[in-house]
């Protein structure tokens, strides 16, 4: 039995939980993820081939696996985004000693979405 190198590990145990009968969208979401990050290392350094495999192929493997799982985000048109309510806050900014009002919420929230940003890319690049 030939040894399989990373990505190909990588990409039959998607395979194999994507055709399990009640597969976990959660987890084939961060496996996929996982996988991207991966590929985009070895693009970017020039790499073309895995095993004489392109990887090219494993990336379309992985996006159609994506598409079939339905874990694209909804498609938004230029004009459905153009109708999106634009929002003035100049209100929320405090004259009097040129400093920002903030919110708690809106504080704790964007904490909350540097940190995962911020994990995410620790953890798959």
């Amino acid at each position: 039995m030939s040894k399989k190198n990373t990505i190909e590990k990588k990409w039959l145990i998607i395979k194999t939980k994507e055709k399990e009968e009640n597969h976990d969208l959660n987890e084939l979401n961060y496996l996929t993820c996982d996988l991207i990050a991966h590929l985009a290392q070895l693009t970017d350094r020039g790499i073309t081939e895995i095993d004489n495999i392109p990887i090219d192929k494993y990336k379309d493997r992985v996006w159609l696996c994506i598409e079939r799982l339905g874990l694209l985000p909804e498609y938004k048109s230029e004009e459905e985004k153009l109708e999106e309510e634009i929002i003035d806050d100049w209100e929320s900014y405090n004259d009097n000693d040129d400093e920002l009002a903030y919110d708690e919420d809106q504080i704790a929230e964007r904490i909350k979405e540097d940190e995962a940003h911020n994990s995410f890319y620790s953890e798959n690049l």
